[in-house]
């Protein structure tokens, strides 16, 4: 076996080589992150119990505040009720119906109603916020998945234009040490001619 074909041959051999050893590599990162991804997915029921057990909380915990709220404030009307019932028998002749203490106590309940509702309307407004964000974010993977495959196709065409062009000049190289050798050989044979 001559000298240039055992090194072509070893160095097909080493190429072939590097290219299982290339592939395995790729295949093996592959599969990392396949598990990293299965590992997270196992992650979801958990996340979304969290998610769950927040909104029962925050739920519970608007309706635990307005009722707090209610029943103090119902207190504070029948203290300022029966702190007013004296004066109002006292002063019935006098006072018009547009002071009277049950127009106060309508006037104060409406308030205290509507502070309940909208401490109830603020948390649902919020869980709305912190539902709408995590909507959000699902485009956005979608993009980054895009954005993704289109760097990586950039670097396979990258990698293929390279190969074509190192082939290429390979060729050409080759081209050119035959059409170097072919004019070596024709000067050779002309200066043997000449000489006899």
């Amino acid at each position: 076996m001559s000298k240039k074909t055992e090194t072509n041959q070893n160095y097909s051999n080493n190429n072939n080589d590097f290219q299982e050893s290339v592939n395995q590599s790729f295949d093996e990162t592959k599969d990392n992150i396949k598990k990293s991804i299965d590992e997270s997915r196992k992650q979801i029921p958990r996340i979304n119990d969290s998610v769950n057990s927040y909104q029962e909380q925050s739920l519970q915990t608007a309706k635990e505040i307005s009722e707090q709220y209610l029943d103090s404030q119902k207190e504070v009307v029948n203290s300022l009720q029966s702190a007013w019932r004296p004066y109002n028998e006292i002063y019935t002749g006098l006072v018009t119906n547009y002071y009277s203490p049950n127009a106060a106590v309508n006037a104060y309940t409406r308030f205290v109603s509507n502070v309940a509702d909208n401490t109830v309307s603020a948390i649902r407004l919020s869980n709305n916020v912190i539902f709408s964000t995590l909507d959000a974010w699902k485009p956005l993977l979608q993009q980054a998945k895009d954005v993704s495959r289109h760097i990586s196709n950039t670097g396979v065409n990258t990698a293929r234009v390279f190969e074509q062009n190192s082939r290429q000049l390979a060729a050409e190289v080759k081209d050119a040490a035959a059409a170097s050798s072919n004019v070596n050989a024709s000067t050779n044979t002309t200066t043997k001619s000449t000489n006899h």
